[in-house]
């Protein structure tokens, strides 16, 4: 009889530890995706503002070498039109930069969100050690003190198993 129980406890211990194993594993992928997927969001967002400015610049000096090849006489007409060219692509790129900040930041939230409410099912599935009792219902505080074979409580109010929950 000894020997059944030792042996029933040592079973119980070893699914215990495979069942945190197995949660540690769980949470630690989803973190890990929602990592490696937030430097993907943050690394696509970089270079293509960096393509942009790439090509803003690209066309500020094209207009910039057209201009020196014209005649003189052309030249603070040149500059004029080379340097509005190279506002609009300095505000145009400002502008896609932010579009994707906001686009990427809003990217990244959601990947955030996501891979912490993934972490917390795969920690928290139901109520237990990491929810208060005061979140729990009267069935499933009834049913955790039935576990703990706590005396009495048939006629406990949700407070009184509380306290005896954690009295336990």
């Amino acid at each position: 009889m000894a020997n059944t129980a030792v042996r029933r406890m040592y079973d119980f211990n070893k699914a215990v530890v495979d069942a945190s194993f197995d949660t540690a594993r769980t949470v630690a992928s989803a973190v890990g995706d929602g990592v490696n997927h937030a430097f993907h969001i943050a690394r696509d967002a970089g270079a293509t503002v960096v393509g942009q400015a790439r090509s803003a610049g690209e066309r500020t000096a094209d207009e910039a070498t057209k201009g020196a090849k014209q005649v003189v006489g052309q030249a603070r007409s040149t500059a004029e039109r080379t340097t509005r060219q190279a506002t609009v692509g300095a505000k145009e790129v400002i502008g896609q930069a932010r579009a994707q900040r906001r686009d990427a930041g809003a990217r990244l939230e959601r990947t955030a969100d996501r891979s912490a409410q993934r972490a917390i099912d795969a920690v928290d599935p139901s109520p237990s050690s990491g929810t208060p009792y005061e979140q729990w219902s009267k069935a499933e505080l009834y049913e955790r003190a039935q576990e703990l074979e706590i005396d009495g409580r048939s006629t406990m109010s949700k407070k009184e198993l509380i306290k005896a929950l954690r009295a336990a």
